[in-house]
């Protein structure tokens, strides 16, 4: 026959392990609420950097547009003159998008179509050295849209990576190497909630001076963490994040096989 001391001791035990669930719940909670707010806080720096340097850029590709079509087309060309206007137009349109903030996919396509027709009233075989310059240079436009991280390119439906694309020594030195290692992983994934010091780091890794910032650099040089300043805190950059959740959803897939 269980007994009042029992009795209580069963009831403690599951008020116990409730608790236990309930700060465990909390704790994830919050892991993903400085996951977001660390995320916010990059999305800002990120705002503020390109605040600062976007006009010169925007005055940059509207120049480098004007000097690059009135060199590079077609000297003895009745049309020259009305194609390098409508040309220079375009690009200085496109040039002026990278100032606007996010670009969506559909505005790039607007104006890709719109070099294609442009494209089909070509009447001279000299048409295609000017077409391809102005080509040229709107896809140099939309690259330094991707590198800012204001233009991505969504294919229509569903698409897999093209793995004739990798280049395995960048990916190795620039993604593999920095992550493969237990220590440095565990950094990324401590600073992915929040921002940390050199000894909260080295506390939470077990690691020591000249060890630790060996490992730190690592980081560093492969753009995964940024240090604020000389002796500042860490932060984790935009391919650092990308990359956790880049090996979050590979270990998902191969668990799920």
């Amino acid at each position: 026959m269980e007994t009042a001391h029992e009795s209580s001791e069963i009831y403690y035990r599951g008020e116990l392990q409730s608790i236990k669930e309930e700060v465990t719940t909390l704790r994830n909670e919050f892991s993903r609420f400085l996951q977001r707010a660390n995320q916010q806080h990059i999305e800002g720096m990120l705002g503020e950097m390109r605040k600062s340097f976007m006009k010169p850029m925007v005055n940059y590709l509207c120049e480098d547009a004007n000097d690059r079509m009135h060199s590079q087309m077609v000297r003895d060309c009745g049309m020259r003159e009305f194609c390098e206007k409508t040309f220079r137009d375009i690009l200085q349109e496109t040039a002026g998008l990278v100032g606007r903030g996010r670009i969506e996919a559909e505005t790039v396509k607007l104006y890709r179509d719109r070099l294609e027709e442009l494209k089909k009233e070509a009447k001279t075989p000299n048409c295609s050295k000017c077409f391809s310059e102005a080509t040229n240079l709107f896809e140099k436009q939309v690259k330094l849209m991707r590198s800012l991280q204001i233009y991505e390119e969504k294919e229509e439906g569903a698409k897999r990576a093209d793995i004739s694309e990798i280049e395995p020594d960048r990916l190795v030195s620039e993604i593999c190497e920095p992550v493969a290692n237990k220590q440095r992983l565990l950094m990324l994934k401590m600073l992915s909630g929040e921002n940390k010091t050199f000894s909260e780091l080295s506390k939470l890794t077990g690691l020591r001076g000249g060890n630790l910032l060996f490992h730190l650099q690592k980081l560093l040089e492969t753009g995964m963490i940024l240090q604020r300043s000389e002796r500042g805190d860490y932060i984790i950059t935009r391919k650092g994040y990308s990359t956790l959740q880049g090996l979050s959803r590979i270990y998902s897939e191969i668990e799920h096989q």
